[in-house]
């Protein structure tokens, strides 16, 4: 039985975000081999006050994970859920991977009434992006009920970060099969705020640990030469060090690239942020009245996979 805490958010509390994840993860094996005897009988969610759209994500995901390798449809306990709880899952699409229930349908019928933030139900994919940002964008449109203005460089900067990640994240020669290489992608609109954000997951090896045999580990070497050298594999400043090489790289080209086009995003807005979690780091690039700030910052329990979370306000 999973039971969670009354809090589970990822934006405020990064070391705490850390944590979360690792918990969450603990509900499968670490090389994703499901052993016979293993059993996750039911979910209880009756402590969970608030969560959110990245911690809600996750753990989708991982009971997703779970879901493909044990084929066991999980029974889910929501009498006791908070209202505004079981909304979030439910247009998440959380519910997909259990059993119905009439408890389920009870409660279901009052989603869309509780809540500010409207979400868009997680969509599950490998390697290639094009088909899904655009899956994203016509359940955002939905949800906003308007066109996003500069939607090509939104769908430019989703597409290519999640395919730049996702190629990496599942080498072969560490033990994962094409089964493994599933990326997770969700996004909510809070029309109060106007604030807009997607979450993008998935459970590789990490970002850091990809660098070493990319194209740019030459640059990130030269980059992190002043760098006290027992310093230098720092999983933060590796996220940095990429981040800030391919944004270099962006410039002498004059072409858009990934995350350099969700960055370019929030500039244009005045107000949003980056955030990139993996292994022990974090990067995150915010822009606050038009003023940018870069944070960088190291976890003591490790972030496995990548996730990235990206808000804007939408206020032309």
């Amino acid at each position: 039985m999973i039971t969670l805490p009354k809090v589970m958010n990822f934006s405020d509390h990064y070391e705490g975000t850390a944590v979360q994840i690792n918990a969450i993860r603990k509900l499968a094996p670490q090389n994703r081999v499901f052993s016979n005897n293993l059993r996750l009988g039911q979910v209880n969610f009756d402590q969970l006050e608030a969560i959110s759209t990245s911690a809600a994500l996750v753990l989708t995901a991982e009971l997703s994970k779970w879901n493909d390798h044990k084929r066991h449809r999980l029974l889910p306990k929501v009498g006791n859920w908070d209202p505004d709880i079981f909304s979030r899952f439910y247009q998440l699409g959380f519910f997909e991977l259990f059993r119905k229930t009439a408890e389920v349908e009870e409660m279901s019928l009052g989603v869309g009434g509780v809540g500010e933030v409207r979400l868009v139900q997680y969509i599950k994919g490998k390697t290639g992006a094009a088909s899904k940002t655009r899956q994203l964008k016509e359940a955002i449109t939905d949800i906003i009920g308007d066109k996003i203005s500069k939607w090509p460089i939104l769908n430019s900067g989703l597409s290519e970060a999640i395919t730049n990640v996702s190629q990496h994240a599942y080498p072969k020669s560490q033990g994962f099969s094409q089964n493994h290489k599933h990326w997770y992608l969700s996004g909510g609109y809070n029309p109060k705020t106007k604030e807009l954000k997607f979450v993008f997951y998935d459970q590789g090896i990490g970002i850091p640990n990809s660098l070493p045999s990319s194209e740019i580990w030459e640059k990130i070497v030269a980059f992190l030469s002043f760098v006290p050298a027992m310093e230098r594999k720092h999983d933060e400043l590796l996220l940095k060090a990429a981040v800030e090489i391919e944004r270099t790289s962006t410039e002498e080209t004059d072409r858009g690239k990934g995350l350099q086009d969700l960055m370019e995003f929030i500039n244009e807005r005045g107000q949003g942020y980056l955030s990139i979690l993996s292994q022990h780091g974090l990067y995150k690039y915010s822009v606050d009245n038009d003023n940018a700030v870069v944070k960088s910052e190291r976890f003591l329990y490790p972030v496995e996979g990548t996730l990235i979370i990206w808000k804007v306000t939408l206020i032309e």
